[in-house]
């Protein structure tokens, strides 16, 4: 932690000269509001950037007296590349965080402040200079480097090795640098047969306790499978220790789908049993799960549960956000191969973030009605939800373990939003910030929207071809849940006479529902037609383009 802590300042100092002696001067704000994060406009020039980093900081800590002993550029790559997981964005998008200095400032300054109180704690005073150009050179007596004498004795032993065995290893390399460590310095250097072992099994550990549905586990033991496939047919160079986890990966991982299995059926039929009509059947429903499968939560609409939209977001310290993160199901396994869980957005502390349901509606059943998908401990975070995006109903805190909401008692019957914004309580934590996965509306609808340009002529009720066309769509899209109350709405600009729209909408949300009856020829639907003319706008009808917005044709699915 010293060498982490000391890398960080060392970085903030060298970047904050760097960028005095250029004379750049910066205007970005501390905090950042968005809709869709920001790309690099030069990526070539961008990870050019990163390598200058890596590399001065490289040359930085090398001449540093207290942590030259046992530190590699490539230890200092997985610090640096560290820093950056703390924005919770993806490895392919650090360029973007690079090319924010100011951010990046921010952000080192914060990690830097959190882990001090840690520091004495985690001391590791090394007596011999052994680096990783030592430990993997092949310039020995022998011509077996040190790294290679560990991993041979590890196999021939099928254990981990002991300071009893350190001569031997000597032996082997042909040098004697290993035995002169201490027992405590010897198990720091030869624990694995690499540097990366033990940091990729701590990463896969964090992932395997943050796996939230069977896909995500089926694809975690896969990942692993292959792995140890690669390992057995000597394409990695592993450790016998390496070997074991992954075999335990394995089995852990086919236990937790067990697991999710017998939680699955018990949440389904708990979840029937509140709620009789709001089942759409197997193909749609599907099951998610808390981390380390505490809780199972059964959505009736399954993949169409979750969040579609980020409306704003608001970070303490970052100015380059991975909004997507948060959006659709959980899916912290993106790619093994990543050095850490990328599938997750950080609010930071006192941070906020504000999503939308487009396709679905958060309304009110018995039992929970929203749950927030956190990777680790649920932090305490306020939530607030809203049908427009500008009036909100506070719900509460969320905290001590419980990421699921009920809103019953904050809401009317049959009422429907599609906003939801979470606040971070500003609380201590290693990672600021609650970690967000995902957002799903457990008592949900679901809303279609189609523009009534494509649909009608101008001050037209009857539909027009390409009409036809856009409702057999819809009609698939209908037919998924394959029962419930089909209400269709239609919605003019303000244009005209006030009673002439409202008598439009109607005669157009009517000759809607006579041609999607045809298309759905069901009876488990029943229908409805509402005329709303210009009474519930989405947006002003100040310009051509909002009044286009506001001419449409709305379609809720809600339980019969």
């Amino acid at each position: 932690m010293k060498k982490h802590l000391i890398i960080l300042i060392v970085l903030f100092v060298f970047y904050g000269c760097k960028e005095e002696s250029k004379k750049t001067k910066s205007s970005t704000p501390d905090t950042h509001e968005t809709q869709t994060p920001k790309t690099s406009k030069k990526p070539k020039e961008a990870t050019e950037k990163i390598k200058e980093v890596i590399q001065d900081v490289d040359k930085v800590i090398t001449k540093d007296v207290d942590i030259k002993n046992v530190v590699s550029k490539s230890v200092d790559k997985v610090y640096i590349e560290k820093l950056f997981q703390f924005s919770g964005i993806p490895k392919d998008e650090y360029s973007e965080q690079i090319n924010n200095p100011d951010s990046l400032k921010k952000l080192i300054k914060q990690v830097a402040k959190n882990n001090k109180k840690r520091l004495p704690r985690r001391k590791f005073p090394l007596k011999g200079p052994i680096s990783v150009a030592q430990l993997t050179s092949k310039d020995t007596p022998t011509g077996v480097s040190i790294e290679e004498a560990v991993l041979l004795l590890q196999n021939e032993l099928k254990r981990d090795i002991t300071p009893t065995k350190l001569k031997k290893v000597d032996s082997i390399s042909g040098t004697n640098l290993i035995s002169k460590l201490s027992e405590k310095e010897a198990k720091y250097i030869i624990r694995y047969a690499n540097i990366y072992e033990g940091y990729k099994l701590r990463k896969l550990s964090n992932y395997a306790d943050n796996l939230h549905s069977k896909k995500e586990v089926t694809l975690f033991i896969d990942s692993i499978k292959s792995e140890l496939n690669n390992y057995n047919s000597g394409k990695i160079k592993a450790s016998p220790k390496y070997k074991d986890r992954l075999v335990r990966f394995i089995k852990s991982g086919v236990s937790t789908l067990k697991k999710m299995k017998k939680k699955e059926k018990i949440a389904q039929r708990e979840f029937k049993k509140l709620n009789p009509n709001l089942y759409f059947g197997d193909e749609v429903g599907e099951t998610f799960f808390s981390s380390r499968v505490r809780a199972a939560v059964y959505l009736p609409l399954g993949k169409l549960s979750f969040a579609d939209k980020v409306i704003k977001a608001q970070h303490p310290n970052l100015n380059v956000l991975n909004l997507n993160n948060v959006l659709g199901t959980p899916d912290v396994i993106e790619d093994l191969g990543a050095q850490t869980i990328t599938g997750e957005y950080s609010l930071g502390k006192a941070g906020t973030l504000v999503v939308q349901f487009i396709d679905n509606a958060l309304t009110d059943v018995n039992g929970p009605d929203l749950y927030i998908f956190e990777i680790g401990k649920v932090e305490p975070t306020n939530l607030e939800i809203s049908k427009d995006g500008t009036n909100w109903i506070s719900v509460g805190k969320i905290d001590g373990g419980v990421s699921e909401v009920d809103i019953a008692e904050f809401v009317a019957p049959d009422d429907l939003f599609y906003y939801v914004r979470l606040t971070d309580l500003e609380e201590y934590s290693a990672l600021p910030g609650a970690d967000v996965d995902a957002i799903a509306a457990i008592g949900a609808a679901m809303r279609l929207k189609l523009d009534s340009k494509v649909l009608f002529e101008t001050g037209k009720s009857e539909l027009k071809p390409e009409g036809f066309e856009a409702l057999k769509e819809l009609a698939e899209s209908i037919k998924v849940l394959k029962k419930g109350n089909v209400i269709v709405e239609g919605h003019t600009d303000d244009v005209g006479d006030a009673n002439f729209n409202k008598k439009l909408s109607l005669a157009r949300s009517k000759n809607v529902v006579i041609e999607l009856k045809k298309l759905i020829p069901s009876n488990q639907f029943k229908w409805k037609e509402k005329g709303m003319g210009e009474s519930k706008p989405i947006v002003k009808n100040d310009s051509d383009d909002n009044r286009a917005k506001n001419r449409r044709v709305e379609v809720l699915v809600v339980p019969n």
